[in-house]
């Protein structure tokens, strides 16, 4: 019986291309979250915390996107599983966005 060799060269490039691409997402929210960069732990500004957690949030829902997409290979499977994932999704993604808003003036556990 005769073995045919395959290459994986294309299939793993893109992987390598999406993980570096994920690494520079996470270096870039490691310098934006460090503290003097946006926001001063010092001189707190409600106007840069309003900033820096949109930023990250976007930066996290695109990592997270990116890595269930290819990493997951949700990007091949039918409609029905990705209408499974970005619903509830979605709907986690919101509900931490109005509990953000609605603790946004309560510092710590006992507020």
């Amino acid at each position: 019986m005769a073995t045919t060799e395959v290459s994986h060269e294309g299939s793993t490039r893109i992987y390598w291309i999406i993980g570096a691409i994920l690494a520079v997402i996470t270096i870039v929210e490691v310098i934006l979250a460090y503290p003097g960069v946006i926001y001063s732990p010092q001189n707190p500004d409600r106007t840069a915390v309003f900033i820096l957690v949109p930023i990250l949030l976007v930066l996290s829902i695109a990592k997270g996107s990116m890595v269930v997409m290819f990493f997951m290979h949700l990007r091949g499977d039918p409609r029905v599983y990705q209408l499974l994932f970005i619903a509830p999704f979605t709907l986690a993604t919101s509900m931490i966005l109005v509990f953000l808003a609605l603790f946004s003036n309560y510092v710590g556990i006992g507020g």
